[in-house]
Formats: structure tokens, sequence, C-alpha cells
């Protein structure tokens, strides 16, 4: 009798450790899953986006460059929404109407874009963003509304808000 309560008391031992090892394991899936979920960690995707921002080293600028060509006759707000929002992962934009020549969207949650992408980050998002909009027959501007942060300011941008000489 003592060889089996001292059996089942090794069992339940050995049980009781085993589960912290699973306890362990799963821990380590579960931050291994989080690494393979690219939403989790990625801000930009440029294999969905229309428009990329790059630094040209050798003109030491910023430069704007079309990355695939749309169709303007068939494209709308709806369209670039998605396009952006599957650009941009981290930070979802909300297309809410157009009027005469501007289209107007939201950032209902622009942590990400206003503290936490930096200011290159921020501007790269705003250009590709204002560029894309602007692709729609007859916009010229995308109105921004968002909480202002340290590298976001919302309000009307054009192509040209970040032309050096239209800044000056």
């Amino acid at each position: 009798m003592k060889n089996k309560i001292t059996s089942f008391v090794f069992i339940l031992l050995i049980v009781g450790c085993n589960t912290e090892l699973q306890d362990e394991k799963m821990t380590d899936d579960t931050y291994e899953e989080s690494e393979k979920d690219p939403v989790s960690s990625v801000v930009y995707n440029p294999h969905e986006a229309l428009w990329s921002y790059v630094y040209n080293q050798q003109t030491e600028k910023s430069e704007v460059k079309q990355l695939r060509p749309v169709d303007s006759d068939t494209l709308t707000a709806e369209t670039l929404e998605k396009i952006i929002n599957n650009s941009w992962p981290r930070v979802q934009i909300q297309f809410i109407r157009t009027s005469n020549d501007t289209v107007f969207i939201a950032i209902p949650n622009s942590e990400v874009l206003t503290q936490q992408m930096g200011s290159a980050g921020a501007e790269s998002f705003m250009v590709t963003t204002t560029y894309s909009f602007t692709e729609l027959r007859g916009i010229d501007y995308v109105s921004f509304n968002f909480e202002e942060g340290d590298h976001g300011v919302p309000g009307v941008y054009h192509r040209r808000s970040w032309d050096e000489d239209e800044n000056q």
C-alpha cells in the first residue's frame, strides 16, 4: 500500500512539474505567434502601397515614388482607404466624405502616428496618404482629422505641402 501511495505522490510531482513546463511552452508559443503576426510589428507595408516616400542619399532629400500605377477612372475613396490601411496596418484611417476638391479622413487612434513612428515615419504616412487620395479625379486636398501629437499635425494637405520651396 505504501508503494502505491509513494507512486501516486511521485506521479503528482511529475505532473506538477510538467504543468510548469507547459506554462513556459505556452508563453513561448504565444511570443512566437506574435512575432509571426505581421500587423503586430510592421508599420509600413510597401507591397500594398501606391506611393513611397524615401530619402535619396545623393540629393539629400526625401522623394515621393509611385510604386504601382492606378486607374483614376475606377479608383474610389473606399478602395484607397483599404489600400492605405493595408499599407499602414498600425495607422488605420476612416474615409469620411468628399467635398469639392477635398477628401476628409479621420484617424481615430492616432497614437502610433503621432507618438511612436517618429517624425520621418509620420511624414511618410502623411505624404503617401495625401498622394494616394489625390489620385482621385478632381481631388487636390486631403483633410486629416486626428489628435495632434509630437510627430503629426492634423490639417489640410496637398501634394506640394512638403516641397521645400512651398514651406519657406
